[in-house]
Order: C-alpha cells, then sequence, then structure tokens
C-alpha cells in the first residue's frame, strides 16, 4: 500500500504546503477560464441582431398571441422551446 494515498479511495494524500500549492496553480486555470467565459459572453452580446417579420402567433393561457404581444412591453423575451418526439403524449 502507497503511504501517500487513502486505502479507502486510492486519492493522494499531501502536506498542507502541497495542498496549498497545488490549490494556488488550480485557481490560476480556473480564474483565466473565468476570464475566457466573460469574454466569449461579451462577444455573444455584441452578435448583431436579426429582424423578426414573420408574424408568429402564440397559444397561451390567454389566448393567441403575437410574438409582440408576448413581450407585453418588455424589452427582453425568455423563451423555453421544449420538443420531443411524435410518439411522445407528454414532455
Amino acid at each position: 500500500m502507497n503511504p501517500n494515498k487513502t486505502p479507502e479511495t486510492g486519492h493522494k494524500v499531501a502536506s498542507r504546503e502541497e495542498w496549498l500549492a497545488a490549490r494556488k496553480e488550480l485557481l490560476t486555470k480556473e480564474k483565466e477560464l473565468t476570464r475566457q467565459g466573460d469574454e466569449l459572453a461579451r462577444q455573444r452580446h455584441e452578435l448583431p441582431w436579426v429582424r423578426i417579420d414573420k408574424e408568429y402567433r402564440f397559444e397561451t393561457d390567454a389566448g393567441s398571441a403575437s410574438l409582440k404581444d408576448l413581450f407585453r412591453g418588455r424589452s427582453q423575451l425568455l423563451v423555453y422551446h421544449f420538443m420531443f418526439g411524435p410518439d411522445y403524449t407528454a414532455g
């Protein structure tokens, strides 16, 4: 049995100093990943918009509504699009 691994899981056991050094290295990588994600989100927000000219109609609890009606005067609309196969009777 390796004294640097736990018998139960085989996971490496290290000193506090070794752990701290490994944690700092990982934190540097985590911060870089966060910066990359932030940059990707910025680029996504800069994508051009597409004008919707088609007259979409939606069935709502209040009856039929246009896409514009769904906004109800708000500047943003979040839509969940749930699809399932033809053999399914419910989601």
